[in-house]
C-alpha cells in the first residue's frame, strides 16, 4: 500500500509544479505582449505626428508657391509691358532718325552741322533703347525684337542681293531665323567684301551673339573681342563688353565677368550698359 502511495504522490507533484511554471511563462508572455502593444502605440502617436507635420509643411509649401507664381506672373506683365513701350519709342525714334536722313540727302550740305547732331542724337537714342531691349529680352528668354538700329532692319525681308545692303540684309534676316552657322558666314562674307562698312561692327557683333545664343560662351568671348579691338570707336564696343561679360559669367568665371563689367563702368559710365553692367555686378 505504501509502495502505491509514493508514486502517487510524486505525479501530483510533478503537475502541480508544472502548472505553476505555465502559469508564470503565460504571464510573463501577458506582460510581453502588453509592452508591444504600448510600443505600438506610442510609434503609432510618433508617425502620426510626423504625417501632421508633413502636411502642414506641404501646405506651407504650396501656399508659398502660389504666392510666388503670382508674383512671377506679375512681374512678367510688367516687363512684357515695358518691353513694348520702348519697341514703341524704338519705332517712332527709327521713323524720325529716317526722316531726319532724307532731308539730309535731299537739302546737301545747306544746315549740315545741325542735321549731323540730329542724326547722332537720335542715333545714340535708337541704340540705348535697343540695348535695353536686348536685356530685357535676354532676361525674360524673348525672341530677338524686330527694331531698327543704326540702318539696320532686323526681321525684314531684304532683297537677295550682292551689294552692301542686301548682303548684310540677307545675314541679317537668316540669323533671325536662328540658322546660326548660315547667318555667320553671311556676315564674315559681308565683312571681306565690305570691311569699310558703317555695319562692320554690327555684323562681327552679330556673329559673336549668334554663338551667344548657342550658349558656345568660348567662341562668343572672342568674337566680342574682336569687335572691342577692330572697332574700338564703334558704337557697339559698349555692348560687346557687357555680352562678354555675362558670357563670361554663364562659364562661372565670375572673376573675369567682374573684371570685364567693371571696365565697361570705367570706359562708359554714362551708357545704358555701363548701368546693366553695375546691376549684374550686384549678383556676382
Amino acid at each position: 500500500m505504501i509502495k502505491v502511495f509514493f508514486p502517487t504522490l510524486g505525479l501530483v507533484s510533478f503537475f502541480l509544479i508544472s502548472a505553476c511554471v505555465s502559469t508564470q511563462n503565460f504571464s510573463m508572455l501577458e506582460n510581453r505582449v502588453a509592452a508591444v502593444e504600448m510600443q505600438t502605440t506610442e510609434r503609432g502617436e510618433i508617425e502620426n505626428k510626423k504625417i501632421r507635420e508633413m502636411a502642414l509643411g506641404l501646405n506651407r509649401l504650396t501656399s508659398d508657391l502660389e504666392q510666388n507664381q503670382r508674383i512671377v506672373r506679375e512681374d512678367s506683365a510688367e516687363l512684357k509691358s515695358l518691353v513694348e513701350e520702348i519697341k514703341s519709342e524704338n519705332r517712332r525714334l527709327a521713323g524720325r532718325l529716317e526722316a531726319l536722313e532724307h532731308t539730309s540727302k535731299t537739302m546737301g550740305d545747306q544746315g549740315a552741322k545741325g542735321r549731323e547732331t540730329d542724326l547722332a542724337r537720335l542715333d545714340a537714342a535708337v541704340s540705348r533703347n535697343f540695348q535695353r531691349l536686348v536685356a530685357l529680352e535676354d532676361y525674360m528668354g524673348f525672341e530677338p525684337s524686330s527694331v531698327k538700329v543704326h540702318g539696320e532692319t532686323q526681321g525684314e525681308k531684304q532683297p537677295d542681293d550682292a551689294s552692301e545692303t542686301g548682303l548684310y540684309a540677307a545675314a541679317r534676316t537668316t540669323l533671325d531665323r536662328e540658322e546660326f552657322e548660315p547667318a555667320r558666314k553671311g556676315f564674315e562674307a559681308f565683312i571681306k567684301r565690305y570691311p569699310e562698312s558703317d555695319n562692320a561692327d554690327n555684323a562681327r557683333f552679330w556673329i559673336a551673339e549668334s554663338y551667344y545664343r548657342e550658349k558656345w560662351y568660348e567662341k562668343a568671348i572672342l568674337e566680342y573681342q574682336k569687335v572691342i579691338e577692330n572697332y574700338p570707336k564703334g558704337n557697339k564696343v559698349p555692348a560687346a563688353l557687357l555680352k562678354q561679360g555675362y558670357a563670361f559669367a554663364n562659364l562661372g568665371e565670375k572673376a573675369n565677368a567682374r573684371l570685364i563689367l567693371k571696365e565697361l563702368i570705367r570706359k562708359y559710365p554714362q551708357s545704358n550698359e555701363a548701368k546693366i553692367a553695375a546691376d549684374k555686378l550686384k549678383v556676382l
